[in-house]
């Protein structure tokens, strides 16, 4: 009963890891199309996230966003994934909880998409992520009180923001390098490497 119990439990879980996969294939679809812009924006999540020892579901959820915000921008695939590469370090250098990063990611984005960082979803930036602010702030080349003035006059645009992040991933990526390997990122990245092999052979 114990084999059988551990065994149903093992299926479950695979079927799981197999249908984040589709669910992400059918994200970053929607925003990219068929064809090999969708194969190159895949494979390109995989990679950030192994880069990163980011978990491959938020960084596709964060590539996808990014990339649809950014669209009216003139934001390229390719920038889309250097500007996730670039978030998922600085939230990685800030060290805080999984909960406490995806909170600032999505009030990032949120204000990408709303035209604007500002308000509730600047000061969740500001408190979740102190490297990704600071960054911010270095890009523009203020202070970060400076930046809460600038984000309280509508000042963060999207365009303004993503030019910043842009400015800092030299910098960001060297600190980012500097980190030492850990047993929790190698595991990151074998369940990153896992879930493509469950989905590729499901």
């Amino acid at each position: 009963l114990v084999g059988v119990g551990v065994g149903a439990q093992g299926i479950k879980d695979l079927a799981e890891l197999a249908d984040g996969y589709k669910n992400l294939e059918a994200r970053i679809k929607l925003v990219t199309g068929e064809g090999k812009a969708f194969d190159t924006a895949f494979a390109g999540v995989f990679e950030v996230a192994k880069r990163t020892n980011s978990a491959v579901q938020e960084t596709g959820e964060l590539f996808t966003k990014l990339y649809e915000a950014g669209k009216l921008l003139g934001l390229s695939q390719q920038d889309a994934l250097n500007l996730t590469e670039t978030i998922n370090q600085s939230i990685q250098l800030s060290g805080a909880s999984a909960q406490a990063s995806q909170a600032a990611i999505q009030q990032l984005v949120q204000g990408l998409q709303g035209g604007a960082l500002r308000g509730d979803e600047f000061n969740s930036v500001m408190e979740q992520s102190p490297r990704l602010a600071k960054a911010l702030a270095d890009g523009l080349g203020v202070t970060t009180g400076e930046l809460r003035k600038l984000a309280d006059e509508g000042k963060l645009t999207s365009a303004t923001v993503i030019s910043s992040l842009q400015k800092q991933s030299d910098t960001i990526a060297s600190e980012f390098g500097k980190l030492p390997a850990t047993v929790g990122r190698a595991m990151t990245n074998l369940s990153t490497e896992f879930t493509r092999y469950v989905g590729e052979a499901d």
